[in-house]
């Protein structure tokens, strides 16, 4: 038998193919063998020389372990519904599974399912059900126990798990004007509970996104994780730049092949975050500042952002009044995005001006007034609340 995984999946969508990439590139950081038909084609251009359907068979009779990437349309593939001339791929091997599945009677110990996007159990084909199946992108624990199973497989033992151990939420609160949608995301992030490790916070100016990203800093520096600040005014920073902020900030410890090389070179960069072995923040803020910047703009979109699916220690958060447009990207679902909008509910401003501004209520100032009056701009409300408390 072939001693690596082999991952059977059909090409459904640009983005079901590259969580399926994300998934190998996790095993490999566990130092998992692995057969994938994309992992092949990058090593070898011109494709296998026997041909894709010669490896596919080989690949699904003889490797020593098989994972099957459960989705609608492998499932059709697997029930001969699927309408011609389509997934010939998966279909191929979703008759040789069933032709094993059949001559060893059910006693399966190579071929496991894993599901990278909510399938209901019901979708699953009758005869597929009766093994364990994997949900690696849900948690960290589904993404061990599934790398322990095909280490198994494979007599692979002192394997190193890819995943990490956020710290747990304290209690902090944070010294802004309540932000009951966006604040908690962030608490989510830095302890590793969110699915989106992207989080997107774009507004006009005045309406606190500096607050915010202030109050995150305090706060990761507060549990632990280290932190990259990047601010991004006035498109000062160029990719050079960006790269030896990481280089002062992380250093050798954390990034030993990038400093090595000076901190110059952007895919050493990559290559180092993938291997982290603690919690990173990195901020980018007043992003518009880098807007015109298309060396800069490209390198973010192309490359960092699209590191974080396979860097799992790393967390992002963009400020700006304007934020990258990832409603296209090959990111878009590492993220989140955030509109911020004037905080105008008098209780969320209340414990804030009591804090900040002791003597605003004793001037006998009307808070819901100034709000009117600011229409909840947290720049404008804070400068006026502080004028009337000196007043």
């Amino acid at each position: 038998m072939l001693q690596h995984v082999f991952i059977s999946y059909r090409h459904e969508s640009d983005e079901h193919t590259r969580a399926v990439r994300r998934l190998g590139e996790l095993l490999r950081q566990a130092n998992i063998p692995i057969a994938l038909d994309q992992f092949h084609a990058d090593d070898h251009p011109g494709g296998p020389d026997l041909g894709w359907p010669k490896w596919c068979e080989d690949c699904a009779n003889q490797s020593a372990c098989v994972l099957i990437i459960g989705s609608e349309g492998w499932f059709s593939a697997y029930e001969k519904t699927a309408s011609p001339g389509q997934g010939l791929g998966a279909a191929t091997e979703a008759d040789l599974f069933r032709q094993t599945l059949w001559d060893e009677q059910g006693n399966n110990t190579r071929i496991r399912l894993a599901f990278l996007h909510n399938l209901s159990i019901q979708q699953v084909p009758v005869r597929l059900r009766a093994w364990d199946q994997f949900r690696p992108f849900d948690n960290d624990d589904q993404l061990n126990r599934l790398i322990r199973w095909v280490a198994g497989c494979l007599g692979i033992g002192n394997i190193e798990l890819p995943t990490v151990r956020w710290p747990e939420p304290i209690d902090f609160r944070a010294d802004l004007a309540d932000r009951l949608e966006e604040w908690p995301p962030i608490v989510d992030l830095l302890a590793g509970c969110s699915r989106e490790r992207i989080l997107l916070f774009e507004g006009p100016s005045g309406l606190g996104k500096s607050a915010l990203v202030r109050q995150a800093t305090v706060y990761a520096k507060t549990l632990g994780v280290l932190v990259v600040y990047l601010d991004l005014k006035g498109g000062g920073l160029d990719v050079e730049g960006i790269l030896g902020q990481f280089d002062l900030d992380l250093g050798q410890s954390l990034l030993p092949i990038f400093s090595r090389e000076l901190g110059s070179k952007t895919h050493l960069l990559r290559k180092d975050l993938r291997g982290l072995r603690q919690p990173v923040l990195v901020i980018f803020d007043t992003y518009e500042g880098c807007a015109g910047n298309k060396p800069v703009v490209e390198w973010l979109d192309q490359q960092f952002f699209t590191e974080v699916e396979t860097a799992l220690r790393l967390a992002v958060i963009v400020a700006g009044q304007q934020v990258p447009d990832y409603k296209g990207a090959r990111w878009r679902d590492q993220a989140r995005h955030f509109a911020l909008t004037p905080i105008i509910e008098e209780e969320h401003w209340k414990p804030c001006i009591e804090q900040h501004h002791p003597g605003f209520y004793n001037k006998g100032a009307h808070l819901q007034t100034v709000l009117w009056f600011a229409q909840g701009n947290p720049a404008v409300v804070s400068s006026a609340c502080e004028t009337i408390s000196k007043f």
